[in-house]
């Protein structure tokens, strides 16, 4: 068996393909005005660029400590960015 990488991207696909499983069995009681369907497609979408992103850093990147380090940086700097364009 291959050694398995596990890398900060792969904890967040992991989360957002949860969340989408939670929406689509219809757990999510938030009120946001966006249907639960969208919630779920957009999750989705996400989870999927972010699981070619995670592919395409390791592919680039085989020293595991500077995977950790690019992949944190990169989450870290999507995160501020999120915090960003909501408050503006």
């Amino acid at each position: 068996m291959r050694k398995i990488k596990l890398t900060p991207l792969n904890i967040i696909v992991a989360l957002s393909f949860t969340y989408a499983i939670y929406c689509l069995l219809g757990l999510d009681k938030s009120n946001a005005g966006i249907s639960t369907s969208s919630k779920v497609v957009y999750t989705l979408a996400l989870t999927l660029i972010l699981f070619l992103t995670d592919i395409l850093f390791r592919r680039f990147i085989q020293n595991i400590k500077w995977l950790w380090l690019i992949e944190g940086s990169f989450v870290l700097l999507i995160a501020i960015m999120m915090i960003i364009f909501q408050k503006v």
